[in-house]
């Protein structure tokens, strides 16, 4: 296997904060995530498992960028920003609003029929939703958690800057895997949900044991290099035996109750190419 020095992750230019507040966002773990992704030069950059893309809008932009997440109203969201007439139309909207419980409720029963009004009411109830969850059972207004509404206009533009030129798919993540490659290095991180996860509440979207199971026997295969972060068990640890796997450590954000300390919890980030520590 090829062995790599990991590279400190440093902020600069090219590298924006998230639009998103999203369960299991990785913006507390970036420091430790982007060592293991910076340190490998290449030309294609994929994230199958998008959510928030807390790693795609801290990393370096590359000339081939393909971003996806099965979760349709997140794609709808990004691909609504990149449009200037309704980013402009959305900015408006949110320059009015206001970010209190009950306008949270009116925002939740609202049934949009348009892409425009779909991506208000997503944008809308993740920043105001309680660790930014969009599954509608558990949606619930955070008090205090976010910025206010007056500021969502800078992040939409920031993220749209990013996004121009990139691909962006809600297809099943191994569709992503199997994409004929446009340049010469591709890179592959993946974030799926967590082995433990509590999916019910965080995720519209179930992944189950079969799944898990699936994605590591795709991983195998793989001709391409790839970073994956995970849930540190021994099911994991076993299924990923025959990769590279370190140990990591953050601040978690989705199991805490309000009001709660974030939790440090114990993390993977597996590769199979190998990086090393100064």
């Amino acid at each position: 296997m090829n062995e790599y020095w990991a590279v400190p992750y440093v902020p600069g230019r090219g590298k924006v904060k998230s639009p998103l507040r999203y369960p299991g966002g990785k913006f507390y773990a970036l420091k430790h995530i982007m060592p293991y992704i910076a340190c490998v030069e290449h030309d294609e950059y994929r994230e199958p498992f998008l959510g928030g893309g807390s790693v795609f809008f801290a990393k370096e932009k590359v000339p081939y960028n393909i971003l996806n997440d099965l979760e349709q109203e997140i794609i709808n969201f990004y691909q609504s920003i990149l449009d200037d007439g309704m980013r402009n139309e959305l900015i408006s909207r949110f320059n009015k609003e206001a970010a209190n419980r009950e306008r949270h409720n009116e925002v939740k029963q609202m049934l949009p029929t348009t892409p425009l009004e779909r991506a208000f009411k997503t944008y809308y109830l993740n920043r105001t939703s309680y660790c930014g969850i969009i599954n509608a059972p558990a949606w619930g207004y955070a008090e205090g958690k976010s910025s206010p509404p007056k500021n969502w206009g800078k992040f939409l533009e920031n993220a749209a800057e990013k996004l121009k030129g990139v691909e962006l798919f809600s297809l099943d993540y191994a569709n992503i895997l199997e994409l004929p490659a446009k340049g010469k290095n591709v890179l592959t991180y993946l974030d799926p949900p967590y082995f433990h996860a509590d999916q019910r509440r965080a995720y519209t979207k179930p992944f189950t044991l079969d799944e898990h199971l699936r994605l590591a026997e795709n991983l195998r295969r793989y001709p391409h290099k790839f970073c994956l972060s995970y849930d540190d068990c021994p099911e994991i640890r076993e299924l990923y035996h025959w990769a590279n796997v370190y140990d990591v450590s953050w601040l978690y954000n989705t199991d805490n109750k309000p009001g709660e300390k974030r939790k440090t919890c114990k993390e993977l980030i597996i590769t199979n190419y190998e990086v090393k520590h100064r």
